[in-house]
C-alpha cells in the first residue's frame, strides 16, 4: 500500500465515524522510507516508563528503582527529562500528571511489540494494572522481556500512525475552530500519537 492509499483509507474511516477530514494534510512517509525502532529499544522504553510511574505514586521506591534500573542496564537509556523526574526530591502535581498519562504511550508501545493484543480507541484510560500484567514481576530480571520482544509488521504500525496523525489533527482543529467531533479522549490520542512517532523515527529522541 502506498502512503497516499493509506491516507485515503484513513480518511474514509474517519468520515464513517463522524470525524472531520482535512484533505490538505499530507500522507505519511512511504513504508520503504521508514526505519522502525528495534523491538528491544521499545521494550526497554516500556520498562523505563513503567518504573517511572511507580516512583510517581510511591516516592519511597525511588532509590531502589534507580538501583534496579542501573543493575538492568536501563538507567543509561533514560531520557534527560526522565532523569530529572527520577532524581527530583519531590514531584509536583504537574509532574505526576505527565507521568501518569504516559500509561497510554506504554500501551501503544506494548502493542507495537506484540505484548498487547488490542489497541482500542475509546474514552476509557488504560488501567495500569493491565500494563503490569504484561511486564516481568516487579524488580525481577527484565532480560527475557526485552530479548523476546518482536515487532508488528511495519504496514500495521503505519496504519495506526496515519490514523493517530489525522485524529490528533482533528482535535487540534476542533479546539481552534470549535468543531464538534466524535467523543474520544484527547489525552489518550495525544499520548499514543507521541509514542508512535518515536517508534517510526519521526522523532529522533523521546523527549522531543
Amino acid at each position: 500500500m502506498t502512503a497516499s492509499e493509506r491516507k485515503k483509507r484513513t480518511e474514509d474511516f474517519l468520515c464513517s465515524h463522524g470525524l472531520p477530514v482535512f484533505d490538505n494534510l499530507p500522507p505519511l512517509e512511504e513504508e520503504k522510507d521508514i526505519t522502525l525502532r528495534t523491538p528491544q529499544e521499545i521494550a526497554e522504553r516500556i520498562l523505563i516508563l513503567s518504573y517511572l510511574n511507580c516512583t510517581a505514586f510511591d516516592p519511597n521506591l525511588r532509590n531502589s528503582i534507580i538501583d534496579f534500573l542501573k543493575e538492568e542496564g536501563l538507567w543509561a537509556k533514560i531520557s534527560p527529562q526522565e532523569k530529572i523526574l527520577f532524581e527530583k526530591p519531590e514531584l509536583d502535581d504537574e509532574d505526576i500528571t505527565i507521568i501518569a498519562w504516559r500509561a497510554e504511550a506504554i500501551w501503544l508501545l506494548l502493542w507495537t511489540i506484540n505484548k498487547a493484543d488490542q489497541l482500542i480507541f475509546s474514552n476509557e484510560e488504560v488501567n495500569f494494572n493491565a500494563i503490569f500484567e504484561q511486564l516481568p514481576s516487579f524488580m525481577n530480571s527484565t532480560e527475557d522481556f526485552v530479548t523476546s520482544a518482536t515487532m508488528r509488521p511495519t504496514a500495521e504500525i503505519l496504519d495506526k500512525a496515519d490514523l493517530l496523525f489525522r485524529i490528533n489533527w482533528a482535535f487540534y482543529q476542533a479546539q481552534t475552530n470549535k468543531l464538534n467531533i466524535i467523543e474520544l479522549n484527547e489525552g489518550i490520542v495525544f499520548e499514543r500519537y507521541f509514542a508512535i512517532n518515536w517508534v517510526i523515527n519521526l522523532r529522533s529522541n523521546w523527549d522531543e
